[in-house]
């Protein structure tokens, strides 16, 4: 269990910090200019952090899985786009339930629709000021 808080908790801040990162270089794209061609370039950039967060979990739930923490319920072994799969799917907090962790990879579930949340916020309020930026002109 302590190793699933670990690295938990080893995701959660690399999860937050890049998201972070890539979100004020969006603010700085956005103080320069606010044409449609920003906002579409900052929105792609906003997705591309989603997905590498999803990918950093999706790591994480194949190390867990390495080192014994716990498995998931399928039929067939997981590959790499099961882990992404999942983790995309976990942390838009969707949780479709066709794939689930075991065990104390169960932990770093929670964590990531945790995190999750708190990143699509994050991202919701980047939109809002771009939404807002266009209402001052």
């Amino acid at each position: 269990m302590i190793t699933a808080l670990l690295l938990s908790t080893a995701l959660f801040l690399g999860a937050i910090l890049s998201h972070l990162s890539i979100l004020q270089r969006g603010h700085e794209w956005l103080g320069k200019s606010d044409s449609l061609a920003t906002k579409a370039t900052v929105s792609l950039l906003v997705l591309f952090s989603h997905l590498i967060v999803a990918a950093w979990f999706g790591g994480g739930f194949w190390f867990g899985n390495e080192l014994g923490l716990g498995s998931f319920d399928k039929v067939s072994a997981m590959g790499w786009m099961d882990y992404f799969y999942f983790s995309l799917i976990n942390i838009t907090t969707l949780g479709l339930g066709d794939i689930y962790p075991t065990q104390h990879l169960r932990v770093i579930a929670g964590v990531e629709a945790l995190t999750g949340f708190a990143l699509i916020s994050c991202s919701a309020q980047l939109f809002w000021s771009m939404t807002k930026k266009g209402d001052k002109q």
